[in-house]
């Protein structure tokens, strides 16, 4: 619930931001995909260091709380600004939170669940996180004309403050099954085996080519969908997300996390293939809905095979390593987009995209070996 109503707070921004900065202040591809990759990256390794913290101190939950209320502070702010660098900067805060919050967020869902239905655990926690990020899009859309930007930006206090309230008043700190550790540099190594490597480099391919939903809007508009509506093209996003998060959890569990990641990459693919040649607007809302079902799949799966691939002492560290490794190719691959899309058109950004899927469905078919190699050897 503390995700669900974070994630109304955020996508009341998200919705709409990129017609904000595109229409009201004049802001070019570029500078959106700079935006959109700056914060992500710059905070990268703060997550890493959020989840040796949470290893290290043995107490997740407050870690969680700093996070989610840095986030929720700084958001309703946006109804202020009058520049992109405005804009960049209470990103950049809002992103702050998310690292602060996101490893210790994760380990104490993986401390609460058994390991047979990791995958399931982590699908209900997405099914919520982005039933939050279909209202707040309708919300947007419904609100935009009466409230304006600046209304829509400081009407994001009161979801945000209803999460924070959920997760101090009632959220409580999971019994470990494994004592809180003294985490080392040396003890985590342990982790850097050739298995859990590899499905960290396969992890940031992802990273490079699931470029921005912002440039998916962007070519809404470019398509000649009018700027409010590229919130009910956001929303329909979400809700694929939604549809498909939960059941490729329980999916997962079941066939396995390497294959049903591979499953939500073959999506991407056949998502950005489908908008880079879209002859319509029908065909690009069929792209962008594949988007969304993607999503799901993979920010599902991806997260619960981390459990499997480390020592139960050490999920926030693995998680941070994770999260810094999608944060740090975040700006790089974004400017890049941005740039493609400016300078090229946007079905070279989507064609971007797409070769990058590939390569990152490759290595995670290595990943599987060196796992299989792993259990071979045990």
């Amino acid at each position: 619930m503390v995700s669900f109503f974070t994630d109304i707070s955020s996508e009341l921004i998200a919705a709409v931001l990129p017609a904000f900065l595109f229409v009201t202040l004049g802001t070019s591809p570029e500078i959106i995909g700079t935006i959109e990759g700056a914060a992500e990256s710059l905070t990268s390794f703060l997550k890493l260091a959020s989840g040796v913290a949470a290893d290290r101190t043995g107490n997740r939950k407050q870690l969680t709380v700093a996070g989610y209320s840095l986030s929720n502070f700084v958001k309703p702010l946006m109804g202020l600004v009058s520049s992109w660098p405005q804009v960049l900067a209470l990103r950049m805060g809002d992103r702050i939170g998310k690292g602060i919050r996101t490893p210790p967020r994760d380990a104490m869902i993986a401390d609460s669940t058994e390991e047979c239905k990791m995958g399931a655990a982590f699908g209900v926690h997405r099914t919520l996180d982005q039933l939050g990020a279909v209202v707040g899009p309708l919300l947007a859309f419904a609100l935009l004309a009466p409230l304006g930007f600046g209304g829509i930006f400081l009407l994001t206090i009161i979801p945000g403050s209803i999460a924070v309230a959920i997760l101090f008043i009632f959220v409580k700190e999971p019994k470990r099954r494994e004592c809180a550790t003294k985490v080392t540099l040396k003890g985590a190594k342990r982790i850097m085996d050739r298995a859990f490597s590899m499905y960290i480099g396969s992890a940031a391919l992802y990273a490079v080519a699931a470029i921005s939903y912002s440039f998916i809007l962007l070519k809404g508009i470019e398509m000649g969908l009018p700027a409010e509506y590229t919130a009910l093209i956001y929303a329909g996003i979400q809700a694929c997300h939604v549809a498909s998060g939960y059941p490729a959890g329980v999916i997962s569990d079941r066939v396995g996390r390497i294959r049903a990641v591979q499953i939500g990459y073959a999506l991407l693919f056949a998502s950005f293939l489908t908008m880079a040649v879209a002859p319509s607007v029908q065909i690009f809302i069929l792209g962008a809905m594949l988007f969304g079902l993607h999503q799901g799949v993979v920010e599902t799966s991806q997260r619960a095979i981390i459990p499997s691939l480390v020592p139960g002492e050490y999920k926030g560290t693995a998680y941070g390593v994770y999260n810094t490794a999608i944060g740090i190719v975040t700006l790089p691959t974004n400017l890049a987009a941005g740039i493609i899309f400016g300078a090229l058109g946007s079905a070279a950004a989507f064609g971007y995209g797409a070769a990058f899927s590939v390569a990152a469905s490759v290595a995670m078919a290595l990943t599987h070996r060196q796992m299989a190699n792993r259990r071979s050897r045990d």
